[in-house]
């Protein structure tokens, strides 16, 4: 019996939520897939459901990625991270690194680097200690 892999996408722009959501209806019918519109509703998504992978935008209102990382990993250390931004993964590398990000991708997004990184992401789950180095990349 396989175990249905747990994912939330969280960003404050529709069409990201949207695109992203259906890129990884694409990869596999393993995965659920919830969707929330900033950091505030991603939080309350993630207290009522198990969460394998969390892709995240990381300038959002109210509680960014950063913030929303912080406490999805003091909740479930185990979950992978994957950032997301338009403005450069590099000004984020220190706070990757603390928080072991799994991956950081730049905006535009590339449906085919999306797919190989969220698979990589849930493959390693449980499989390795959380890296203090980022995977993703552009």
């Amino acid at each position: 019996m396989t175990v249905r892999k747990h994912i939330l996408i969280v960003d404050d722009d529709e069409r990201v939520r949207f695109v992203l959501s259906r890129t990884l209806m694409g990869v596999a019918d393993g995965y659920d897939i919830a969707t929330a519109q900033n950091g505030r509703e991603a939080l309350i998504k993630a207290g009522m459901m198990p969460v394998d992978l969390v892709i995240t935008d990381l300038r959002m209102p109210d509680v960014d990625g950063v913030e929303l990382t912080e406490a999805i990993k003091s909740s479930n250390a185990g979950a992978a991270v994957i950032w997301i931004t338009a403005y450069g993964c590099h000004e984020f590398k220190d706070e990757a690194t603390r928080l072991s990000v799994y991956g950081c991708l730049e905006k535009p997004l590339k449906v085919g680097r999306i797919r190989q990184i969220v698979q990589e992401a849930l493959e390693d789950i449980g499989e390795t200690e959380p890296n203090d180095r980022i995977k993703g990349g552009t």
